[in-house]
Parts: C-alpha cells; sequence; structure tokens
C-alpha cells in the first residue's frame, strides 16, 4: 500500500509531539507540545474516524495542560509519566491516566527556574531520560539529574559549558553526551565527583550547533548527532571519540531524529527545510571491531534515503513513529499522520 499522507490544521505552532504507547494495540493517542503562542500548552489528542466508511482519521482534542513559555522537550520517563521541558526553565513531571484519556493531565513533580541567570530566568533547551532519572540543559550551560522516583536534584554541573547547551542524550545509565552552540561535544560520567568532562571533542570542522543526539537502540555506542547545517555526524564511542561520518544530509538544521521502535535500521528525520526523511541505517550498523572496517559514509549516496512526504514551506519540528505511522508537527501549525510505512 501507499504511503498515506494527511494534515489537519490544529491552531498552534507543534515543538513536539509524541505517541502514547499501548502494548498490543495500535495506538491512537498522543501529545502536543506548543511554542510560540501567548499560552502554550501540552495537549493529549485521539484519532477518531467520522464516517465508518471512510478510512481518515482525524485528531480530537481530549485535554490540554497550559504552561508558561514554550514547550522544548517531551520524554516519557515511564508509560504514563513524560518530563516536559519549557523556555522559563521550568521542567515538570506529569502523568496522564492509562484508563482515562481525557483525564487532565496532573502534575507530580515540578522542577521551577532550574536554569537561570541568577535572578533572571532561561531556556531549558532540552532533557534527556533514562530509568526514570532525567537529565536536562540549558542556556546556562548546566546539566542537572533529576529523579522522577523522588523529586530531588540528585546532581548540578555548573559551568558545564561557557555557552547555551543544545542537546543532551544519555547513552549509558551514567553517562550523558552533550552538544553546544558551537558544536562541542563533551561526554559526561555522573559519578565524577569533579564538573570536568571524561572527554570533549567538535562536531565538525566549522562552529554549527549540534541541534539534536541519539544513540543506536540495541547498540548504544553508535552515537547520531543532527547539526545546524543539516547534516549528520555518526561515530562509535567504543573506537574513538569524535565523529567518523559526516552524512551531508537535509538542505537546514536537522530538529529532530528517531530510530523505528520494531526496526532499528530505520532512522527518520526532520528539518528546518521542511523535509521529513527515512534512512535505511543498516549500512552503518554493520560490527566493526577498528577503525578501518568503518563503512566510509561521505554522503548520503551510499545509503538509502526516502522523503516521506513533500516538502513543506515550513519547518518539520518533530516526528514521533509507532508501527505503521507516523506523526510530525510543524511551524505550519499543522499535524500530519503519515500511514501505511513499511519497516
Amino acid at each position: 500500500m501507499p504511503l498515506d499522507v494527511q494534515g489537519t490544521f490544529v491552531s498552534q505552532k507543534i515543538n513536539k509531539i509524541r505517541w502514547i504507547p499501548e502494548d498490543y494495540v495500535e495506538t491512537k493517542c498522543f501529545f502536543t507540545g506548543s511554542w510560540d503562542d501567548e499560552v502554550n500548552s501540552i495537549k493529549v489528542w485521539n484519532f477518531e474516524r467520522i464516517n465508518e466508511d471512510e478510512d481518515v482519521e482525524y485528531p480530537k482534542q481530549l485535554s490540554e495542560y497550559k504552561v508558561d513559555g514554550d514547550v522544548t522537550e517531551i520524554k516519557f520517563t515511564d508509560k504514563n509519566t513524560i518530563a516536559v521541558s519549557t523556555s522559563d526553565g521550568n521542567v515538570r513531571l506529569l502523568e496522564i491516566s492509562s484508563y482515562n484519556r481525557q483525564t487532565p493531565l496532573r502534575e507530580t513533580f515540578s522542577w521551577k527556574k532550574l536554569h537561570n541567570f541568577g535572578d533572571e530566568q532561561c531556556s531549558c533547551t532540552s532533557l534527556d531520560t533514562m530509568e526514570g532519572d532525567i537529565a536536562t540543559i540549558g542556556e546556562d550551560g548546566n546539566v542537572n539529574t533529576l529523579s522522577s522516583r523522588t523529586g530531588d536534584i540528585t546532581r548540578t554541573i555548573t559551568g558545564a559549558d561557557s555557552c547555551s547547551l543544545h542537546s543532551i542524550c544519555f547513552f549509558k545509565h551514567n553517562e550523558v553526551i552533550t552538544g553546544n552552540l558551537r558544536g562541542h561535544m563533551k561526554i559526561w560520567d555522573l559519578r565524577s565527583p569533579n564538573n570536568k568532562p571524561a572527554a570533549s571533542f567538535l562536531l565538525a570542522g566549522d562552529e554549527l550547533a549540534a541541534t539534536c543526539i541519539i544513540h543506536h537502540p540495541t547498540q548504544p555506542h553508535y552515537i547520531l548527532a543532527g547539526s545546524e547545517s543539516g547534516s549528520l555526524a555518526v561515530w562509535d564511542l567504543r573506537i574513538n571519540s569524535f565523529p567518523a561520518s559526516l552524512l551531508k544530509a537535509h538542505a537546514a538544521g536537522v530538529t529532530e531524529m528517531q530510530f523505528h521502535p520494531e526496526n532499528p535500521n530505520k532512522l527518520l528525520t526532520s528539518s528546518i527545510s521542511g523535509e521529513l526523511w527515512d534512512w535505511n541505517m543498516e549500512a552503518m550498523t554493520k560490527s566493526t571491531k577498528t577503525s578501518d572496517n568503518w563503512m566510509p559514509l561521505e554522503d548520503k549516496n551510499t545509503m538509502s534515503v526516502n522523503s516521506l512526504m513533500p516538502p513543506l514551506h515550513k519547518p518539520i519540528n518533530t516526528i514521533s513513529c509507532d508501527k505503521g505511522r507516523i506523526l510530525c508537527g510543524a511551524d505550519n501549525e499543522a499535524i500530519y499522520l503519515i500511514k501505511n510505512f513499511k519497516y
């Protein structure tokens, strides 16, 4: 079956979108987080068919949780709980009812002005989660780790960077990698008593921000970073601490990357250029023991890359996939549902 792309206007610029996973059935519910609105919000939606005869599903809003500032990240800490960061420096832990999605989100913990310049608030630019722990970064250059179980701030690395941090990723339970505005990457051992990185290197030769970082789902030593220029950097932490390959990719900055939950060889990327791509990453994940065996990936021609929908004239900020269905949210105030994705 061909890909079926369906867009719905929702009157909000969508910065983050996340399917709410279900165990045994195809999920129909999802979260959105908005930005650049007078009052931003996290909403819970459900896809419904208006006519049983038609195969067209429309998103219906179930509940809304209003926030000050822009929503900068949404990540699950467990099946029914999300950590949300906002541009006013706050982080919240919100719980959704597993039985009734129409029940408003309930705040279990909040960390106010977690990122700040003294009395002045600044953005919590991103966060990542692993096994109930949350790591946050901000414009203040600090890294915080939080416990979703107790609500404690378990560690603060003050002055982790001299400029704004843009991306963070757990790749082991006690290790995170951060990327800043100038493309400087740092690896932090959260058990270490001092505030010095375990390793640091440049994303690429030119000073371009590292906009997002993820690790491979089954081989977490493979790290991928998207840059402000639209390129993808790939490296293997077992061999070296700097990117082994730089893939020329999107025409403008990479906004988000996600490996398909069921197929770790499928990578989805979205871009400020309004592009949504599906990469076959099998070539990258061939097991390598030494850097000599590394498969050269100088440009995307060595890999199979498909465009999943015609490019938009506005940035696609966020993607989320579940089985054969992909969601994306954009600055044109629309949500797109792509069905029949072969994974």
